[in-house]
């Protein structure tokens, strides 16, 4: 009975989490799971606290038997865009700046050796959403042009902006091996979706065009018509379900030192159909592979210190990894123009389609807890990250200005007396403002292109025994 209101309970998160929308961290991983692991900023491989172990290692739900967690945090990234497209300055805001993220999880033993247990989590995701506030040339019909208010990608009378979110449900077993070692799994079971607007000017852009760019975009309705859009832009939300696989260790070195490692499959999504024509592979939106290793030992009495490193494999995933539109000229037989396809890449959809330049990255990340009574433990921590993207790919960045790679982090837990087995989480983290500068493509207008980013996060969880 208990096992089925704790699966009744799990699925009512999930549908609580089913519009959650988040944003880029790491690439678009967040940086931890849970307020307590966000707390050491992530350093969670070998200190598991909770049923959110397995976001990160399998093996560390053994730790929180007999336990529950639900939490949320109210997430803030704050980002800009600046272009010099045809020699106009254009600084645009995303309007999208503030979510609320629910997650939640509980584990149960099953025998002396084995555990069993689930955690539902944000795995990520993208957002922009940017005004029509850029000034766009448009043919008057007398051999001119009419400047109006339109996208950075050249589209007149409308925003621009992506909406990605990933969702996880990890059901999860483990087994102890001796008293000091345990492995555990988990099934990764991924949802997302995906909706993008305003990105009529990539019309010519289309595999769909790859023989008559003319007749699609400008013959068939115009840019903006309903056959110019499908496959690319204003769709709606298109929804996709996939499947992988999480492994884990955790071994007691000594009396006060823990390693642990973890490695997650790439999660295997169905295609986005009705964006086939945006993302390589005919829609395709893997969720990459990662691994990461940890060690954690107490170096006083009160005082644990985590140390880990993490490691996402986002060049395995086409659509993120291909690169973005040339920034320069050519010839391809014409002539000497400005051209998105001089570096090779293909049209949008094909396996070698543009994409958004994205390198795999690694986190290094270090936490500290310290225990200071029964009823309050704090937590600091500090995480830094590789680049997602070189300053060549940031035109399609300005969708996904994955640009932040220093966190802070800090919180407590607060066990009030007579609360019995019940406790609250609180964590804030703050990403440090980065920016990355380059140039912007030649066939979009060229310029200099400039992607800056900071957040802010605040992390509630509650905490009790079944």
């Amino acid at each position: 009975m208990k096992f089925t209101k704790h699966l009744i309970a799990a699925a009512t998160t999930a549908a609580l989490l089913a519009p959650m929308t988040a944003s880029a961290t790491n690439g678009y991983f967040s940086l931890a799971y849970g307020s307590k692991s966000r707390g050491v900023a992530g350093a969670s491989t070998a200190l598991s606290q909770d049923t959110y172990a397995a976001a990160v290692n399998p093996a560390g739900m053994a730790k929180a038997v007999g336990k529950a967690d639900v939490g949320v945090m109210i997430f803030s990234p704050i980002r800009e865009a600046e272009t010099g497209a045809s020699g106009i300055q254009n600084r645009s805001n995303s309007e999208a700046d503030g979510f609320i993220i629910p997650s939640g999880g509980f584990v149960m033993r099953l025998n002396d050796k084995m555990t069993a247990g689930m955690t539902i989590y944000a795995n990520g995701g993208l957002n922009t959403d940017y005004e029509p506030d850029a000034t766009v040339n448009t043919p008057d019909g007398l051999g001119g042009f009419n400047q109006v208010a339109g996208n950075i990608f050249g589209f007149p009378g409308e925003g621009l902006g992506v909406d990605l979110a990933q969702l996880i449900f990890a059901p999860t077993i483990t087994y102890d091996i001796n008293e000091r070692h345990t492995i555990g799994a988990s099934l990764l079971i991924g949802y997302q979706q995906f909706e993008a607007y305003g990105l009529q000017g990539f019309c010519g852009l289309k595999q769909a065009n790859a023989t008559d760019v003319t007749q699609m975009c400008a013959n068939t309705g115009g840019f903006g018509s309903a056959q110019s859009n499908d496959g690319l832009t204003n769709q709606g939300y298109d929804r996709a379900w996939g499947t992988g696989l999480r492994v884990g260790w955790q071994g007691q070195i000594s009396d006060n030192i823990t390693m642990g490692a973890a490695y997650s499959t790439k999660i295997y999504m169905d295609e986005f159909d009705d964006y086939d024509q945006l993302f390589a592979e005919d829609g395709d939106f893997d969720i990459p592979a990662n691994w990461s290793i940890g060690i954690a030992g107490k170096v006083t009495p009160k005082t644990t210190v985590s140390v880990d490193v993490q490691h996402i494999e986002y060049s395995d995933v086409k659509s993120i990894a291909n690169a973005g539109p040339s920034l320069g000229s050519c010839d391809f037989g014409g002539g000497v123009m400005p051209n998105p396809f001089c570096g090779g890449q293909g049209f949008l959809g094909t396996d070698n389609g543009l994409g958004f330049g994205w390198d795999d990255v690694t986190v290094l990340k270090i936490g500290a807890i310290y225990e200071h009574n029964n009823e309050f433990t704090y937590r600091f921590g500090y995480s830094h990250s590789s680049e997602a993207f070189d300053d060549d790919q940031l035109a399609f960045n300005v969708l996904a200005p994955a640009v932040i790679t220093d966190h802070i982090t800090a919180g407590f837990t607060y066990r009030p007396s007579g609360w019995g087995d019940q406790e609250i989480t609180f964590t804030y983290m703050h990403a440090f403002e980065n920016e990355q500068e380059g140039l912007f493509p030649a066939a979009f207008g060229g310029g200099q292109t400039e992607l800056q980013m900071y957040q802010h996060a605040f992390d509630f969880q509650y905490s009790w025994n079944f």
